[in-house]
């Protein structure tokens, strides 16, 4: 096996480069590396990782060196009143093997690599949770540059209408009542173009917050359909079998489990081998060189210790019910996740299909008003009401459309696809020692 020395989070970096678009796969990369949670959830993989190599480190001899020296006052010897005074030197080497502690390291050692399993796939859970909160942020910033130049352009209509509209006023064609009329939809015009902008504020700054870069020249996404569910069943088994959430729920239990094990070595004696060397010299008030060798087969055993032992066992047997209720707790909450979001996906792609029509035909009544006004046939009322309805349905289509792509990705994510969805290249460190050793062969 081997060990791993250095530990790095950092995925490959690729960063757009400037002028050009910023992808939400590069946006991702930039928020993984950004990410004081990923690199939080890999020093605790790292930190399990390196305790389970002090727990194995039993089985391998224990050599320890002592080394004393200091005045020793001696008053008595053998029952007969002495005094003297010496300057006493101490050394010794003392080497143990342990043989055999009731199966406790090996139950630690595997309890350890099933918690260091649990913290991968922790890891690359929260690595999926990431994707999410980034491809949300990615499409709720892209939604408000869309609604944003969506309302600049509902505020230039408005300012042409009324450039128009003064103009007839001027000619006798129009009056005052009208002016007004377009004067009062340009300010809610402009009240809408405001409030895009500030959404477009505070997107921007949940962007540089969440992914680390500025939010420059992005592009719309598009959800991979090929790897999206057929059915809520598939969507359903997809999310129990690929989930990281799961598999390390299910690590834990096997940790549990070891721990179960580890707790009854209390029960057992302790065996081990134990050598000592010594070389002292006025040692007891007697001048001259002491020295002692010994090789000695040690056991160690319990008779009573105030029942610890039974409570460790009891302690173990509770944290294994509490790690099946967090596996049950966790499959739970992903069921119901994956239902929310595959009825999201029914929902709004039945929503966007109508609101397109909706568009379709707001944008032809709108066109058809403009030709009707101008042959005198519609009034500046019905013309005025017409934009409205065709900004209205605009801005509904986008909202729908975007929470589509978005809901998308959220049942990717159930699933357990979306890091997949996204070709996210995670770190050698983050495979695993079983998929590192294969990579080895």
């Amino acid at each position: 096996m081997k060990k791993l020395t250095t530990f790095s989070c950092a995925l490959i970096t690729i960063l757009p480069v400037l002028g050009h678009a910023l992808t939400l796969e590069q946006a991702l990369t930039s928020a993984l590396d950004h990410s004081p949670e990923i690199h939080q959830q890999c020093a605790r993989y790292q930190a399990v990782l390196e305790t389970r190599e002090e727990v194995t480190s039993n089985y391998y001899p224990q050599v320890s060196l002592h080394a004393a020296i200091g005045p020793e006052q001696t008053d008595y010897r053998g029952g007969q009143e002495v005094d003297e005074q010496l300057t006493r030197d101490e050394v010794g080497l003392r080497v143990s093997q342990l043989l055999f502690n009731g199966f406790e390291t090996s139950a630690n050692s595997q309890r350890l690599s099933h918690e260091a399993e649990a913290e991968r796939w922790q890891l690359l859970a929260s690595a999926e949770n990431l994707a999410l909160q980034v491809c949300e942020t990615y499409i709720n910033t892209r939604k408000a540059q869309t609604l944003l130049e969506l309302s600049e352009r509902h505020v230039q209509d408005h300012e042409a209408i009324l450039t128009d509209v003064k103009g007839l006023t001027q000619n006798g064609y129009a009056n005052d009542t009208d002016l007004a009329q377009v004067s009062a939809r340009l300010a809610n015009a402009r009240a809408s173009l405001i409030a895009a902008q500030n959404n477009l504020y505070d997107s921007h700054a949940q962007f540089m917050r969440v992914v680390g870069l500025s939010p420059q020249n992005l592009v719309t996404p598009i959800a991979d359909a090929s790897l999206l569910p057929d059915n809520l069943s598939t969507a359903l088994d997809w999310a129990r079998e690929n989930h990281p959430q799961i598999q390390s729920a299910l690590e834990d239990i096997e940790a549990a489990q070891e721990g179960v094990r580890a707790s009854k070595s209390g029960y057992m004696p302790r065996l081990s081998i134990e050598g000592y060397a010594s070389n002292n010299h006025d040692i007891g008030g007697l001048e001259g060189p002491e020295e002692d060798y010994r090789v000695m087969l040690v056991m160690e055993y319990d008779l009573y210790n105030g029942g610890r032992d039974k409570a460790r066992a009891k302690a173990a047997n509770w944290r294994y019910n509490e790690s099946m209720e967090v596996r049950r707790n966790a499959e739970q909450q992903l069921i119901e996740g994956t239902r929310f979001a595959w009825n999201a996906v029914r929902s709004l792609q039945a929503q966007t299909s109508l609101l397109q029509n909706s568009v379709d035909a707001s944008t032809l009544a709108e066109s058809g008003y403009i030709t009707q006004f101008k042959l005198g046939k519609r009034s500046l009322l019905d013309l005025l009401n017409a934009k409205v309805e065709v900004f209205s349905a605009r801005k509904t289509y986008i909202n729908t459309s975007q929470d589509l792509v978005l809901a998308q990705y959220r049942l990717l994510n159930a699933t357990g696809r979306l890091g997949y969805s996204l070709r996210m290249i995670y770190p050698q460190q983050w495979q695993g020692e079983a998929q590192e050793q294969e990579d080895q062969q």
